[in-house]
């Protein structure tokens, strides 16, 4: 009867999603100038994280996360903003 119960409860604990631990990222510029901020990561980090940083951004970059996304705003200064077309034209 234990052998029993104790398969039924590791079955059931088999069942119950692990919990994804959400870190908030954040890349500092040479300047100290927030650049880019997202729960998601913007490296691999696979890679050593200095090489990785310098990589995709500037090589006076650093990265600083936390294990808390209740407060992380995305931010990404990365990329150029895009003009909104002209809607009509002007006569």
């Amino acid at each position: 009867m234990v052998r029993l119960t104790s398969a039924l409860a590791l079955m059931a604990m088999s069942c119950i999603p692990a919990v994804a631990q959400a870190h908030c990222y954040s890349i500092y510029n040479g300047k100290d100038e927030l650049i880019f901020q997202s729960t998601q990561s913007p490296i691999d980090l696979r890679q050593p994280l200095a090489d990785a940083v310098k990589k995709r951004f500037t090589s006076d970059s650093r990265m600083v996360f936390t294990p808390n996304s209740d407060d992380c705003p995305i931010v990404d200064k990365t990329v150029a903003p895009v003009a909104i077309p002209e809607t009509g034209k002007k006569r």
